[in-house]
């Protein structure tokens, strides 16, 4: 990388206009590195334009990994297909690996009001994969709607997937 060049005050300025949440996570961010806010907007600009911000980001990109996993994906989605249809079309293996990725989760991955709804698709699942019958005449309990409301809370699951999760990494986030 080419040697900065010291910017003189005769230099041509650019103005634009931020939110005042905005203006202040930008003022408190350069406060915490030391800089003014004019050096911490040029530097994270140049660092945009010659891609390194991009690298920076891809670098730290490595919080949430459970809910990254190929697993949790493959999990959620059998999840909510049960919403359709609630008999079995998984297989032992398949069951298994569920079983393996839920047992996998922690408070560190998942609040624990969400864990907890994955222990109903546990425990329905371990009585399915026991149950001696052939599997695919068997359906599963915890999607179903009932009078004691034990079925799955697929809006708390919608709600914290859609509207909680932060899948940026706090440097991105001004609010």
């Amino acid at each position: 990388m080419a040697k900065k060049q010291r910017i003189k005050n005769e230099d041509p300025s650019i103005n634009f206009r931020l939110s005042p949440e905005m203006k202040k996570w930008v003022i408190n961010e350069a406060i915490s590195k030391n800089v003014t806010v004019s050096n911490y907007l040029r530097n994270h600009l140049e660092k945009f334009i010659d891609g390194t911000l991009y690298d920076e980001f891809n670098q730290s990109d490595d919080h949430l990994p459970f809910l990254k996993s190929i697993e949790f994906l493959q999990l959620i989605t059998f999840v909510f297909s049960k919403r359709e249809n609630s008999k079995c079309t998984s297989t032992q293996e398949q069951l298994s690996e569920y079983i393996k990725t839920i047992k996998q989760m922690s408070n560190e991955d998942l609040p624990s009001k969400i864990i907890s709804e994955f222990d109903k698709v546990l425990m329905d699942l371990i009585k399915v994969k026991n149950e001696n019958k052939k599997l695919s005449y068997v359906h599963f309990e915890f999607c179903k709607t009932s009078y004691l409301d034990t079925s799955f809370k697929y809006k708390l699951l919608e709600k914290y997937l859609l509207n909680e999760v932060k899948a940026i990494p706090q440097y991105f986030i001004y609010s």
